[in-house]
This record gives C-alpha cells, sequence and structure tokens, in this order.
C-alpha cells in the first residue's frame, strides 16, 4: 500500500551504484527511511528534488521487513535554497538534523520532531547565526523528550541520558560566536 507524505530530508547515503537512502522526519511516520532506486541516475524523476534539508511531497510503500520503505515519488514543496548562503549554515543545519537522528527513535510518532527541525531550518534560513539557535534547538529537544531541567544545560541532559551525540559541537558554537550579523 502506497502511503502519501511531507517530510523533511535529514541524510542521504549512497545505495548500490545509482541508489539514495534517503532519511526523512515526517509528521506521520516520524524518522523514516526510504530507499530512492536509481535516484543517482541521468534523467532519474528523482533529480533535483533529493537534498538534504529539502521539504517534499513523498509516496512511498512500507517494507515488507525490516525498516526501509521503498520511496515512489518526490515533489519538493520548500528546497529551502537560502540555506546554501554559507558553509556554516549547512554545518549548523547538519548540527541539528543529527542530533535529531542520534535522539529520535524510527518510526515515533513524528508531529512534533518534524515541527521542530523545519522550523529550525526555515529560521535558519532568514535569521543571523548565533549559538543561542543551537541551544534553543537542543532545549526544545531535550524538553520533548521529557529530560529537560533548567538545573542542567539542554545539550548536557541529552549527553547524560543518549550518550553519543554528535561531534563537533564545540567548535561549531565557537565558528556561530564568531560569525558576522547575516540577513
Amino acid at each position: 500500500m502506497k502511503v502519501r507524505e511531507q517530510g523533511c530530508i535529514l541524510k542521504l547515503s549512497p545505495l548500490g551504484d545509482y541508489g539514495l537512502i534517503v532519511t526523512w522526519c515526517t509528521p506521520g511516520h516520524g524518522v523514516l527511511r526510504t530507499a530512492a532506486r536509481n535516484a543517482r541516475k541521468p534523467g532519474s524523476d528523482f533529480t533535483g528534488r533529493l537534498d538534504l534539508f529539502h521539504e517534499c511531497e513523498l509516496v512511498f510503500s512500507a517494507p515488507a521487513r525490516g525498516d526501509l520503505a521503498t520511496l515512489h515519488s518526490a515533489e519538493l514543496l520548500n528546497p529551502r535554497l537560502p540555506l546554501r548562503r554559507s558553509l556554516l549554515q549547512l554545518r549548523l543545519c547538519s548540527y541539528l538534523a543529527n542530533l535529531l537522528l542520534a535522539t529520535v527513535e524510527p518510526a515515533a510518532p513524528g508531529e512534533e520532531w518534524h515541527k521542530l527541525i523545519s522550523g529550525a531550518l526555515d529560521y535558519i534560513a532568514t535569521a543571523s547565526l548565533r549559538p543561542a539557535i543551537a541551544e534553543h534547538f537542543e532545549k526544545r529537544l531535550a524538553t520533548l523528550h521529557g529530560i529537560y531541567t533548567p538545573a542542567m544545560p539542554a545539550y548536557a541532559a541529552l549527553q547524560q541520558h543518549f550518550g553519543n551525540l554528535p561531534a563537533g559541537r564545540h567548535e561549531l558554537m565557537q565558528a556561530l560566536s564568531a560569525a558576522p550579523e547575516m540577513q
């Protein structure tokens, strides 16, 4: 049975010679992994549609076994092109996406996760970069997991609860602190 859903692309991985594994955050299915067969072949129906942080309407079939659904189509809704203005913007977006992926179980109910990551990406596309963006995201993520307490920084609570979080946070925060105002 084919399912239609909206989703934000958080990760892309190669699949064989021409395919892609696309990891999405969707409102109805949470974190979802799909196989886009032949997506990297010239002339593919997926050309220009599957890229990091794109918001798409996707059609997929649930897997018979395992956790890799089959992606049938993806219609681009929002490419979030302003995110490509600077490498620092992409670093921040990648950090937030990887943090979400490190803390959210696949197929967990996803409306709040999708709203959190999509809202953060949309905000980063228009805002001046600063460490408070990452800190706010971490606080909202810890709150949604039910582990936030004002007595402990949100990142520390996430680290304590989940353990292995994405590397490079310290360097990212330093770069955000030194970033010139951008709008």
